[in-house]
């Protein structure tokens, strides 16, 4: 699926305004409604900007990776923000959960397949073993984790902020753990598709051990 642009989000939302008023009240965060987005993307003719429901589901897409977007409000006109890591660590408050959460879908779903009927038999003598479609889906559930992680390793190389280096650092070290967790348990699986597997887990941009 094609997405659009995020460059054209970073654009329309604006950054979170954090911390204290001038009279010591409570944080402000200011952003901007889904509809005005949509209005946006359409008087500025953004390629898919016509389409509702693919801007907002688009947007969606980039809450969920991580994009420093955040979701104010779930009633009909949700109010989207960009967060600011300097005042506070969305991504210990935000992130952390959202990959466990990824991480039990994975693991309640590995235990509903078939473990042997994950491959199917080719008819070539050497062509290996083609993964199931149930398999193949599975294994697409990894997708936005390794974004989320290649997000992080990129802030981690462009902050200047200890305190978030150490954060991210922790984040994507027990992140490739998992990762690699799951691919020595498929890898277990099947003394005949090892071949297959590790030609699936290494074309993650992560070291992974089996």
């Amino acid at each position: 699926m094609n997405h659009i642009s995020l460059e054209h989000y970073l654009k329309v939302i604006p950054k979170s305004k954090t911390g204290l008023q001038k009279d010591g009240a409570a944080k402000v965060e200011t952003g901007i409604k889904f509809h005005a987005i949509y209005k946006l993307f359409q008087k500025n003719k953004i390629e898919g900007g016509r389409n509702r429901n693919k801007v907002f589901l688009d947007l969606q897409y980039y809450c969920e990776l991580g994009h420093f977007f955040k979701k104010q409000h779930e009633n009909e006109q949700p109010q989207f923000y960009q967060t600011n890591t300097d005042d506070y660590d969305y991504f210990e408050e935000e992130l952390k959960p959202l990959l466990a959460k990824k991480f039990k879908s994975i693991t309640d779903n590995w235990k509903t397949l078939d473990k042997e009927k994950l491959f199917l038999k080719t008819r070539k003598k050497d062509e290996l073993p083609k993964p199931s479609k149930e398999l193949e889906k599975w294994i697409k559930e990894f997708d936005s984790i390794v974004v989320i992680t290649q997000n992080l390793m990129w802030n981690r190389e462009t902050t200047s902020s200890n305190k978030l280096i150490l954060t991210y650092s922790t984040i994507i070290k027990d992140t490739i753990k998992q990762i690699n967790k799951f691919a020595k348990l498929v890898h277990s699986t099947s003394k005949a598709n090892e071949e297959y597997v590790e030609a699936v887990f290494i074309r993650m941009p992560f070291p992974i051990t089996f």
